[in-house]
């Protein structure tokens, strides 16, 4: 019996102008936003590509010790297509330092003051199938008890013998199985668009993410299906059940998501990061300040007057490259690198803490705004969709972590090669070919080289020196989350999700229990 009104409803849905219409916009809206989706994600791809060839010929091009400061460019998420998450507020690279710790990728990205906040409307693939699938699923439950009870149909039905717990499993059924068909054409569509694409190529953990995007989909639509019979349960009219309806989906998918977004940053306010950066600038005033005062300290011990360059290039973060310079000169050099580095780490790890407390309370704000929307499904099907497609707030604290270790790693290589300490670290010249300021003026008054007009020994010059081998210095390497990795991080939203249809389904049992049927 549960069969024949289920199979009855469904004939009938399929027949219907709601069904129809439902289709059609699927058929224009999923391959619209799956080729916007596509298109911005090639032109991501064209972006990392030019930016990882650019970071590759700096590094290629490094001469000296101090200029190791790697470049990391992240590779756009191709599951991002389907679910952009917080990718489209982050920036795509980032270089290592020894003076600072890395916060957050820079470089191609929007501008928010906490960019771990995600803002619900993004056009991709699963906000729409979010409204979509809530809006038919609604549009077909809304009226499933108080119709049958106009029509009078519904007296008949039990007059026959059938459970009101039968009669409720077949219209749950009838309604699901005119839906799901929608929601896997949805699917194979988009994923029909990857496929003709020859410049995507899925992988086959990210084929079995959309998978179980799918399974989590399904779960969605199982709970609007569900709360629309709730709403009709309650309800005496069919006219009342549909403003109701269209209230509560209003509510749910749109008022919820913002109200989270602005009273999460009321409820958990985070200091703008200038105030981070005043401290910020404050110590490395202080370093400075330290920094020169090593310099006379230095020049000092070492009796000279002052310090000479012939071939000097310095910059941020350390950088220095020199060549054709005195003995006197690199000594002095060596010595200030060897306390002026680590005493830059020491500065960065001081640094840390007041950005790791900035940092900090982004994801408390973040947090906030998750638990807050946990009100509407939509968003736990969001949340659970970002998670699975490697684009939420966690998959890219977890990838800035992996860098802030591989920094670690990069300042261990330095320490054990004792590269601070080294001539090495600032330039390539054999220390055995340095003169001393004595010698240098002598050998210029014999004439051996001519300073003024630049007649000097070819290894006093950069040019003369090929790029450093850099094969033993460690390379920051990402291993992505499995599905199965990413299926685990969400489990406990999937639950949530399940959770709300099991209640919503007791809510339903207990009321129809006493429906009026007349």
């Amino acid at each position: 019996m549960i069969w024949l009104i289920a199979k009855k409803d469904f004939i009938l849905n399929l027949t219907s102008s709601r069904f129809v219409i439902g289709f059609l916009l699927c058929l224009v809206i999923i391959p619209f936003t799956m080729v916007v989706s596509v298109d911005g994600y090639k032109n991501q791809m064209r972006v990392y590509e030019v930016d990882r060839a650019e970071a590759l010929k700096k590094w290629q091009e490094v001469k000296v010790y101090s200029a190791v400061r790697p470049e990391i460019v992240k590779e756009p998420e191709a599951l991002g297509i389907f679910t952009r998450g917080i990718e489209g507020n982050m920036g795509n690279s980032l270089t290592i330092r020894l003076g600072e710790y890395p916060l957050l990728l820079t470089g191609h990205a929007g501008t928010r003051d906490n960019p771990l906040l995600n803002a619900f409307f993004s056009i991709d693939f699963t906000t729409v199938i979010a409204i979509l699938m809530s809006l038919l699923a609604l549009v077909f439950s809304f009226d499933l008890f108080t119709r049958e009870r106009e029509e009078g149909t519904m007296k008949l039905v039990f007059t026959n013998g059938v459970s009101r717990s039968a009669f409720l499993m077949a219209k749950f059924l009838g309604v699901f199985i005119t839906l799901v068909p929608i929601l896997f054409f949805s699917f194979m569509l988009s994923t029909l668009i990857v496929v003709l694409n020859p410049a995507i190529a899925f992988s086959s953990a990210e084929w079995l993410g959309i998978i179980l995007l799918f399974g989590a989909a399904i779960l969605y639509l199982m709970v609007f299906i569900l709360l629309g019979m709730v709403i009709s349960a309650w309800s005496k009219k069919s006219s009342t059940a549909i403003v109701v309806s269209l209230l509560a989906w209003v509510w749910l998918l749109f008022l919820v998501p913002d109200i989270a977004y602005y009273s999460s940053q009321s409820v958990s306010k985070v200091a703008p990061y200038d105030n981070v950066l005043y401290s910020l600038d404050e110590l490395d005033r202080v370093f400075r300040e330290k920094t020169d005062e090593k310099w006379g300290e230095i020049q000092k011990q070492m009796g000279l007057d002052g310090i000479g360059h012939w071939n000097w290039s310095g910059g941020y973060d350390g950088y220095d490259e020199l060549y054709g310079c005195t003995w006197e000169t690199n000594e002095f050099h060596r010595r200030l690198n060897a306390w002026r580095e680590p005493a830059r780490l020491d500065n960065a790890d001081k640094k840390w803490t007041f950005q790791k407390e900035w940092l900090d309370g982004l994801q408390r704000q973040e947090r906030t705004r998750q638990v807050m929307s946990w009100l509407s499904p939509s968003e736990i099907f969001q949340q659970i969709a970002s998670s699975l497609c490697r684009t939420s707030p966690e998959s890219y604290l977890n990838y800035m972590q992996r860098i802030r270790e591989y920094r670690a790693t990069l300042i261990a290589y330095f320490h054990g090669k004792k590269l601070f300490e080294s001539f090495s670290y600032f330039t390539q010249q054999d220390p055995k070919t340095f003169l001393t300021i004595a010698k240098t003026q002598q050998m210029e008054e014999e004439g051996f080289f001519d300073s003024k007009n630049f007649k000097v020994p070819p290894y006093w010059e950069g040019s003369y020196y090929l790029p450093l081998n850099l094969d033993d210095v460690p390379k920051f390497t990402f291993q992505k989350q499995n599905a199965a990795g990413s299926l685990k991080a969400s489990l406990g939203l999937v639950v949530g999700l399940l959770s709300l249809g099991i209640a919503l389904f007791l809510v339903v049992i207990g009321v129809f229990q006493k429906y009026d049927v007349r």
